[in-house]
């Protein structure tokens, strides 16, 4: 079958060219400049299918395109050169489709042989996608931009060029094969006491580690040093518009490791409750696992890893799992496992059961796509790092580390 071949043009120096570039107007996406990322010839029938690229997304230029097709608007950050080459040539009636995978909210352009504008923002969860059902003979000009702006820090991103459709095994690589969730009874402990983390214009998912204080994830609230989205209520043992108890939020607290960048191990929050629910519908102990309970769990056996959270494609209602594979301890105090989570399930917590309560021993944070491997690496927050910061957590919302809502 034919294959791809790819023509690397990428040097250090052009590369750093490409993402400095002064703010230029929205017509700076230049497809005569080369790519930063490299050319790609193929044919229809191409192998490997999905073929992947790695690559650095967004740009200093702020850009809206409409999409020639749809009309819908993207708006994203770019650099001025294309960030990918492809020339096509179709055989076959299949549909050429380009899709991105990446922990940032990213944003898809492309210019295709006739001289129109593609682009997409979100097509599953915060990746986008474009699907040409009968692809055209030639150039097809790339860039991947970012929602947010960069200032100066690149996040990695995955592109990949099939002919199978949008995300074609993605699911299946999240779901280690199968999607083994199922829907939690939120009237009953210890699901009660995880519940839904509003901040007016996203939402998370948290658990509750006292009478008014909720354990998420850092990402939710703040990125690139910024809170730029502050929680505003806590809705614990929420389904379908009901949940068993709520309060509006005072305030919370990010670490300053991860206000500073420093993102390993950091990926975790606290907020803070006008209201004591724990008090009414219970509350989870943090801690990490013991060297017994690790040494069971990769013997094949040990406590059963529980998780729950609000994925995006369960729109209200609680889903989780109720025996999570532990992969290992990994580095910079995080917890691999085989959970099946989604977007939306980030901040959600991943416990055992002690006794008649619940520890919690990592903080959901991110899915490390893994085109080449049959599955995605899902990664946690352990429990350390949080202990950590508890344990130097000041009380009060009067602490200049502690930020009140507004």
């Amino acid at each position: 079958m034919p294959s791809f071949s790819l023509t690397p043009v990428t040097t250090a120096a052009a590369l750093c060219a490409a993402m400095l570039t002064t703010p230029t107007p929205a017509a700076a996406q230049d497809y005569t400049l080369p790519p930063t990322f490299g050319v790609i010839s193929s044919v229809s029938g191409f192998l490997p299918d999905p073929n992947w690229i790695s690559l650095l997304a967004g740009g200093a230029n702020r850009a809206e395109y409409p999409d020639a097709v749809t009309g819908n608007r993207c708006v994203g950050h770019f650099a001025d050169a294309p960030d990918l080459r492809v020339h096509f040539v179709p055989l076959e009636d299949l549909p050429l489709t380009f899709y991105v995978e990446a922990r940032d909210d990213t944003v898809l352009l492309v210019n295709t042989p006739d001289g129109q504008w593609h682009c997409n923002d979100d097509s599953s969860g915060l990746n986008p996608a474009l699907t040409f059902d009968d692809p055209l003979e030639g150039q097809y000009d790339i860039w991947v931009g970012t929602f947010a702006p960069t200032n100066g820090d690149y996040p990695p991103a995955t592109l990949s060029i099939t002919e199978l459709g949008a995300f074609a095994g993605s699911f299946e690589r999240q779901f280690f094969g199968e999607d083994d969730r199922v829907s939690m009874d939120t009237t009953v402990a210890p699901w009660t006491m995880i519940g839904f983390l509003d901040m007016s214009e996203a939402s998370c998912t948290g658990a509750l580690i006292g009478p008014t204080t909720v354990l998420t994830a850092a990402h939710c609230l703040a990125n690139n040093g910024v809170v730029d989205t502050p929680p505003v209520e806590f809705l614990a043992g929420y389904n379908q518009g009901n949940a068993v108890a709520r309060s509006a939020v005072t305030g919370y607290h990010v670490p300053q490791g991860w206000m500073n960048g420093e993102q390993d191990g950091t990926d975790f929050a606290f907020v803070f409750l006008a209201e004591p629910i724990g008090d009414r519908v219970g509350f989870m102990d943090v801690g990490p696992l013991s060297t017994d309970e690790i040494a069971a769990l990769q013997a094949g056996g040990g406590p059963d890893l529980l998780q729950a959270g609000y994925s995006y494609d369960q729109q209200g209602v609680m889903t989780g799992n109720l025996d999570c594979p532990f992969v290992e301890i990994g580095p910079n105090s995080t917890l691999v496992h085989q959970c099946d989570t989604l977007q939306g399930d980030s901040g959600s917590p991943i416990f055992v059961a002690d006794g008649d309560r619940y520890r919690i021993i990592g903080v959901e944070s991110h899915t490390e796509p893994q085109p080449r491997e049959p599955y995605d690496r899902n990664v946690a927050m352990y429990a350390t790092n949080v202990l950590a910061e508890m344990a130097v957590l000041p009380s009060g919302g009067g602490s200049s580390t502690i930020r009140p809502t507004k």
